[in-house]
C-alpha cells in the first residue's frame, strides 16, 4: 500500500472525514492530477532524452487548500517523490530538482484544482535513469541526485549549488567538476579540508565510480555513468 494509499485509509478520523465527503479533493486526485501534467508537458529532445518539467504549482480554491494545510510539508514531499518516481519509470530527464508548491486560488471552483509547470534548469536534480551518458550521481544522507552542471560547489553558503547544514562545513567547501567522462574534487581552502577515501586532497583529485568524500561531518559517495574510470 502506497503512502498517499495510506493517507486515504488510516490518516486521523477528523481528517478522513473531510476527504470523505462529496466532492472533495483526495490526495491521490493531485497525485494523478501531476502525473499527467508531466505527461502533456514533457518534450522529446532526441531518441534517447525526453525532458520533463521540474517545478509544479497546484491551484486550490481556499475551502481546499485549508484542507491539506495542517500536513501540507508532508504531503507535499510524496507527491515530488511521486513524481521523481513517475519519471524514472517512463525514463524522463529532469535538468533540476523537482518543487511542488501548493497555492491559493478562489478563481478555481471548490472541488477542483489546476496544475502548472515548467523548466528551470540548476546544477542539481534527482536522479532518473533517463537522461545523458555521462551525468554523475552524487548520493548524500541515502538521496541521490543527479549532477547536470559542469561544476557543482558544495557548501554552508546559500549560494553554494549544495547546501549542506553542517557547522565543519566552510560556505565554500568543495567544489565537483565534469570534464568529458572524469569527474574531480577540489577543496576551496576549507577550514576542516576535504577526504577522498579517506585521504585529505590538496590539490584537484580525480573521483573513481564508488568514492567516498567526507566534509565536515557529510559523507557523499560518487557514481559514474558506465565508461567513467573506475579508478585513478
Amino acid at each position: 500500500m502506497s503512502f498517499l494509499d495510506r493517507i486515504e485509509r488510516s490518516l486521523d478520523r477528523g481528517v478522513s472525514n473531510v476527504f470523505s465527503r462529496g466532492g472533495s479533493i483526495k490526495p491521490l486526485d493531485l497525485a494523478q492530477g501531476l502525473k499527467r501534467e508531466c505527461d502533456d508537458q514533457i518534450q522529446v529532445l532526441d531518441r534517447a532524452r525526453t525532458l520533463a518539467p521540474n517545478t509544479y504549482s497546484v491551484y486550490l480554491n481556499s475551502v481546499d487548500y485549508e484542507r491539506f494545510a495542517s500536513w501540507e510539508d508532508t504531503l507535499v514531499e510524496e507527491l515530488q517523490r511521486i513524481l521523481v518516481d513517475h519519471a524514472d519509470q517512463q525514463k524522463y530527464l529532469f535538468v533540476g530538482n523537482v518543487t511542488v508548491a501548493l497555492k491559493r486560488d478562489d478563481e478555481v471552483k471548490a472541488g477542483r484544482f489546476e496544475t502548472e509547470s515548467s523548466t528551470e534548469r540548476s546544477s542539481l536534480a534527482p536522479a532518473t535513469t533517463g537522461g545523458e551518458n555521462f551525468q554523475p550521481i552524487l548520493e548524500i544522507d541515502g538521496q541521490q541526485y543527479l549532477l547536470t552542471g559542469r561544476v557543482t560547489v558544495i557548501g554552508r553558503g546559500g549560494d553554494s549549488d549544495i547546501i549542506l547544514d553542517d557547522t565543519g562545513v566552510s560556505r565554500h567547501h568543495l567544489e565537483l567538476r565534469v570534464d568529458g567522462t572524469a569527474m574531480t574534487a577540489t577543496d576551496l581552502g576549507s577550514t576542516n579540508g576535504t577526504f577522498v577515501n579517506g585521504e585529505r586532497i590538496t590539490t584537484p583529485t580525480g573521483l573513481p565510480d564508488g568514492a567516498t568524500i567526507r566534509i565536515g561531518r557529510t559523507r557523499l559517495t560518487v557514481i559514474l555513468p558506465s565508461g567513467a574510470p573506475s579508478e585513478w
